[in-house]
């Protein structure tokens, strides 16, 4: 087949919409003077903080789990240079998944009045992403070839099939930066537990690309 002429277009489309899917971990951490009771005191609050997660979630739209544990010794150096093991330090932390944006507060708050002492992060996402971008790649595709068409009957010919069509999609899902340690630790508990945690999830953008390259003749 001989070398055919090419009109190359690309178009992008952005959308603002309201995240459906939420994700926040937390962690316990504390340390004692050996590892033993380093892990049964953060045993302690991890169970209660599971408790009052779990209190608060729903099978159907939540997903409550343990992400990590660790306990590791904390060394101090003297004078002389010499280290020795000062403490032992114990980490777990908790994941939860929610569909029930509304929860995110009260998971956090629930979480921090139960002894939590880091949020690690807290994000926002799509989870429906697949279907939303499938919902606006046949009006671009219908764009692009409705201008193509423009482009190529000015030019005194016509269109004449696709070469090849590229899409892609992505969402800019909303993570809070760095680690969010509790209000718990810097006020007296009764303060802490007073008025609940400000919690506004925003819009998650989602941005759809199609690239596409039509013969003419």
């Amino acid at each position: 087949k001989k070398e055919a002429g090419i009109i190359s277009l690309n178009s992008s489309i952005e959308k603002e919409l309201e995240p459906n899917f939420a994700t926040i971990t937390f962690a316990v951490e504390n340390t004692a003077s050996d590892a033993k009771k380093a892990v049964a005191e953060n045993n302690e609050k991890s169970n209660k903080i599971m408790n009052a997660l779990k209190a608060l979630s729903s099978s159907q739209t939540d997903t409550i789990k343990t992400t990590n544990f660790s306990v590791r010794p904390v060394y101090s150096t003297n004078a002389s240079g010499k280290r020795s093991i000062k403490n032992y330090m114990a980490v777990n932390s908790v994941k939860v998944e929610t569909k029930d944006i509304s929860k995110v507060a009260s998971f956090i708050d629930a979480a921090i009045n139960n002894g939590a002492n880091r949020t690690d992060n807290l994000s926002y996402t799509l989870q429906n992403q697949r279907n939303i971008c499938n919902e606006l790649y046949p009006s671009m595709v219908k764009e692009l070839r409705n201008t193509a068409s423009s482009i190529a009957l000015a030019a005194g010919s016509s269109l004449d099939g696709i070469k090849q069509l590229n899409v892609s999609c992505n969402t800019n899902s909303y993570v809070t930066n760095g680690r969010l340690y509790a209000k718990a630790m810097a006020v007296s508990d009764e303060a802490a537990s007073i008025e609940p945690t400000p919690i506004e999830a925003g819009k998650v953008k989602i941005k759809a690309y199609v690239n596409a390259d039509f013969y003419v003749k």
